[in-house]
């Protein structure tokens, strides 16, 4: 087919694919109402089965298949009209909705739908959709209404602790699944623009607002990595087509560990650490090493404290014990300089010495000394072979 042609008829899809994704975004956020209304049911299936239809017929296979799992699993709402729909599975459907218009969006960019951008779309489209057909089955067969029965009736009462961490928990997992997603789209839109000083000045302050959300609850490495992302999008070396793919993707990629409790495993990888500029990855060198210095001085006088520690004990309890051989402790307690003894000193043992205050301490540098002294003495006595 002819390019320009090519060309016009994929502007007819995106045109017609964007007023189908109105009437489905429209449904879905009056889905509880929808239900009771089986043809606006039926034109949301329409909807889904018009972008597929048109997506396998000009291969955009990732559009093909994303609104095929959507019309499916409408087919399932259609069939089961008298189902009750909770806030989980309006959430689950919009997380599968901002999946297939990322795709068309993305194709309606300059770039089309390269693969790089394409994967980090449709990476965790599949466990949306499992998601949504595991939630369906629940909601159909009643599980999902008996286990909350139960549940209620197991706990009456919950600690003001458990449940504010519940609602951090919950608020957390709220604005990674619609705002973060948001930002990312806000994001894609400005890539397609032209590169220029404010459309990265807005890049920025969106990294500037996706930082915000980390600090807010403590998710030090996912912050670390947006600032990161922004240094990247701050270095004039980058164009935007070496950006978009590299940092789409590792937000997005760090937005899906949040989401399954694994922020603390958030890294920058090596694809963004290549577009970081010199000075910004000399003040992470930096910083890195004056932590590990840190850590490492911290541990040395922990280790240099216990060992004076241990050696001082050791010195003591030495001195202690030769003290109390020759005579200058008794039953543990030191005899004075100027103590007066009921009873002459016992054979072998030595008047308490004038400087003994001094001598019994652990730190005294003559200790050592006066031990050898004492020895040679020993020595000398016994080579006189007195009886």
């Amino acid at each position: 087919m002819d390019q320009d042609k090519q060309k016009q008829i994929t502007g007819y899809f995106i045109e017609e694919a964007k007023e189908h994704l109105q009437t489905i975004e429209s449904g879905l956020l009056n889905l509880q109402t929808l239900m009771s209304d089986t043809e606006a049911v039926n034109e949301i299936f329409r909807a889904a089965h018009s972008i597929k239809g048109g997506a396998a017929m000009l291969g955009f296979s990732s559009i093909q298949h994303v609104s095929h799992n959507f019309e499916d699993y409408f087919k399932i709402m259609r069939e089961n009209s008298t189902l009750k729909v909770d806030q989980h599975l309006q959430t689950l459907f919009l997380q599968a909705f901002d999946k297939l218009q990322e795709l068309v969006e993305l194709l309606q960019s300059p770039y089309g739908l390269t693969k790089d951008a394409v994967d980090v779309i449709m990476s965790g489209s599949d466990q949306i959709f499992a998601n949504l057909k595991t939630h369906l089955q629940n909601l159909i067969s009643g599980k999902e209404s008996n286990t909350a029965i139960a549940s209620t009736s197991r706990v009456s009462v919950k600690s003001e602790a458990k449940t504010a961490t519940k609602n951090d928990t919950k608020e957390l997992l709220s604005i990674f699944q619609s705002e973060v997603p948001q930002r990312l789209r806000n994001m894609l839109e400005l890539f397609k623009q032209p590169d220029s000083p404010r459309s990265r000045q807005n890049l920025e302050g969106i990294c500037t607002q996706l930082q915000e959300i980390g600090d807010r609850f403590g998710l030090e490495q996912w912050s670390l990595m947006i600032q990161s992302v922004s240094a990247a999008v701050g270095n004039p070396n980058n164009p935007f087509r070496a950006l978009a793919p590299v940092l789409i993707k590792e937000i997005k990629q760090s937005q899906e560990q949040v989401l399954a409790q694994k922020a603390r495993e958030i890294k920058v990888s090596p694809q963004l650490s290549q577009l970081l500029p010199s000075d910004y990855i000399n003040k992470m060198e930096a910083a890195k090493s004056e932590a590990n210095a840190m850590s490492m001085t911290s541990a040395d006088e922990v280790s240099i404290i216990f060992g004076a520690v241990i050696e001082a004990d050791k010195a003591v309890k030495g001195w202690q014990s030769f003290s109390d051989r020759v005579g200058w402790r008794q039953n543990g307690t030191w005899i004075t300089a100027n103590a007066e003894q009921s009873e002459p000193a016992p054979d072998g043992h030595f008047p308490t010495p004038l400087c003994l205050a001094a001598w019994h301490q652990s730190k005294d540098s003559k200790a050592k000394q006066l031990q050898s002294q004492y020895a040679t003495l020993l020595a000398k006595i016994a080579s006189c072979d007195l009886p």
